[in-house]
């Protein structure tokens, strides 16, 4: 039972002002959409059974798992053995905290395999089943840690079930941990578990095996904080003939280890018309590692394709041995894999659009026999908004004091001036919907030095999370648009001192843009993640625009930006021009060319022109006084 409250991730983090505290609390809820229910009946799998969850997101992999509130992601952060694992934790198959969850143990998820044929072998085949697992709550600095660590008393266990006597054996426990721990006991923090099949009534088309926990929730009474938490990680999972349980593992596999990073420096996405060249990375940061027991010669390559499927770059790494992971823990290191030079630049646009990386590795010419592993991807998406997370969160954000004004704030660096007209947010589900009560004020702020300063906007109607939009992002329309340029920094006053409860996405540090206030002075956060913030710019952050019929007349707009007047030239005759505001709201139509501005407000525009042949063109006009 946790006596503690917020241990591990779930820890208090203050700063030097006693008063004021950023918290991490784990998640109440998984914005995973789908998360399997066992079926009946199922098809019975031939060996060798192998999953290192590589080629599954969201889930197992229905082929070979039946399971009850397993999740699979990439195990990002987690630096698993290869690419991709499942989790274990105290959240149900539709992503709430188990319907028994207590402080005392309670059981929780399973992750169940689908039959095997074992029949006509016996325990002379040396049939073995192995597989990797990891504690959560990762290691080093606690407000750079990663999940929950199970106590003691929660364990993770491996059962078999027997055919013989239709029965559920347990072979193996784990009592709860932490990473250090297993690092001072074995020097390793992925560990390696082996069991023979020794027992005739194993043998059978019936045999199946599945993980186990069990979980006990913290002990604390503080509104939206109690979550998630007691997290079992596991990897690579083989059940064949012919093996040893030899404590060092011994597999033929070259892989990627963690997912492919963004090809931008800075964010993840970013607007369209914001990007430029010098956003690009100078080069990635790729984990390969060689799971056999010498150096494997390996090639690297990566692609950028486009939205039509068109290869618009290749890079070729060429061959490079790859060192054995063990005895050392050791990842590639030759730079032309394990950082590859950044040598394309995307194109200048104006409009969305997205791109799709593939990164592949492999042994030799032909490859080994786990390729799921041998390729990542990333879709580099160009929007209309800035995100420096990647959607998925693994705790709880917010901040407590004693003080009543409580105020966030996060930075985006602008290239051009534009106008921001939303926010988007990603509230956590709590348990008993504590962040439905929590109101807040989106406001904007100009960078002043390395802080907030200038406040550009602010909400004169309060806003609260609503049930329908938590665990999922919303988007709040501003009440009125803002025109913003440089460095801005995005955020909400809150209308109380309750904990609000967002996302916070711990694959990418951006703890330097991250400021709070709760008194007189502003504040930089110490905990390594993002928050899922994103603003966005423009009508279409707004509004859907339809796509328009090519034209056939070029338009100029002068003056853009404009103050007093603006003229529209190249229209013919007879067109008509409809000025739409940020919000999509028709402004006005005149069949003039030149209109007064003088009295609009600042902001992004619309033009919609239509020429007499029903050809349409439009052109953004911002209007600044």
């Amino acid at each position: 039972m946790k006596t503690v409250v917020l241990t591990l991730v779930g820890m208090v983090f203050s700063s030097q002002f006693s008063q004021a505290q950023e918290l991490l609390v784990p998640l109440q809820t998984a914005p995973v959409k789908s998360r399997r229910v066992p079926k009946s009946s199922p098809a019975a799998v031939a060996l060798p059974f192998f999953d290192d969850f590589a080629g599954s997101q969201g889930q197992p992999a229905p082929q070979r798992w039946q399971s009850a509130g397993v999740t699979v992601d990439n195990g990002e952060r987690l630096l698993p053995p290869t690419v991709g694992v499942a989790t274990l934790d105290a959240l149900d198959a539709s992503g709430h905290l188990y319907s028994n969850n207590a402080t005392s143990l309670f059981a929780a998820d399973t992750l169940l395999s689908l039959p095997l044929r074992l029949d006509g072998l016996s325990p002379a085949d040396s049939v073995v089943m192995s597989f990797y697992y990891l504690p959560g709550g990762g290691e080093g600095n606690m407000w750079e840690r990663l999940g929950d660590c199970p106590d003691v008393a929660d364990s993770l266990l491996l059962d078999f079930y027997r055919p013989a006597d239709s029965s559920w054996v347990t072979v193996w426990g784990r009592g709860g941990t932490s990473v250090e721990a297993l690092v001072d006991s074995t020097g390793l923090r992925w560990q390696y578990v082996a069991v023979p099949l020794t027992d005739n009534g194993w043998f059978d088309s019936t045999f199946r095996f599945r993980f186990r926990n069990y979980c006990s929730i913290e002990d604390n009474s503080k509104p939206g904080m109690a979550g998630n938490c007691d997290f079992w990680h596991i990897d690579y999972v083989l059940v064949d003939r012919n093996r040893t349980s030899n404590p060092v593992p011994v597999f033929r596999d070259v892989a990627f280890v963690s997912p492919s990073p963004s090809m931008l420096l800075r964010y993840r996405t970013m607007p369209a018309r914001q990007y430029r060249p010098s956003e690009m990375a100078s080069s990635l940061s790729m984990t390969i590692t060689n799971l056999y027991s010498s150096a494997l010669a390996s090639q690297y390559g990566y692609a950028v394709v486009g939205e039509a499927g068109d290869t618009l770059y290749r890079y070729n790494g060429g061959y490079e041995n790859a060192p054995a992971f063990l005895p050392g823990a050791v990842y590639q290191t030759a730079p032309a894999h394990a950082a590859p030079q950044v040598q394309y630049a995307f194109p200048l646009m104006n409009a969305p659009t997205s791109y799709t990386v593939v990164h592949t590795v492999r042994e030799g010419v032909a490859g080994d026999e786990f390729s799921a592993n041998d390729t990542v991807c990333y879709r580099q998406v160009f929007g209309n908004y800035y995100a420096y997370d990647d959607g998925t969160p693994e705790n709880g954000y917010g901040l407590t004091s004693t003080s009543s004004m409580l105020l966030l704030a996060y930075r985006f660096d602008l290239n051009e001036e534009d106008t921001l007209t939303a926010v988007d947010i990603f509230f956590n589900r709590t348990l008993e919907g504590e962040n439905e009560q929590v109101p807040f004020y989106i406001t904007v702020w100009r960078k002043e030095g390395n802080e907030p300063g200038e406040v550009l906007y602010r909400d004169q109607a309060h806003r609260t999370p609503v049930s329908a939009d938590l665990n999922r992002y919303h988007r709040y329309v501003l009440e009125s648009p803002v025109v913003v340029s440089d460095s801005i920094f995005v955020g909400f006053e809150q209308g109380n001192n309750y904990f609000i409860n967002m996302g916070f996405d711990r694959s990418f540090n951006t703890s330097r843009n991250i400021y709070y206030l709760t008194g007189t002075e502003w504040q930089q956060s110490i905990l390594s993640g993002s928050l899922m913030m994103r603003p966005c710019f423009g009508a279409a952050a707004t509004v859907a625009v339809e796509p328009l019929p090519t034209s056939d007349f070029r338009l100029t707009v002068y003056p853009n930006p404009a103050s007093e007047t603006v003229t529209i030239g190249g229209l013919p005759e007879g067109s008509r021009v409809d000025l739409y505001d940020a919000m999509g709201r028709l402004v006005f139509s005149t069949p003039r060319f030149s209109f007064s501005t003088s009295n609009m407000p600042n902001g992004l525009y619309l033009l919609r022109c239509v020429a007499p042949t029903g050809a349409v063109h439009s052109e953004k006009l911002i209007i600044r006084h």
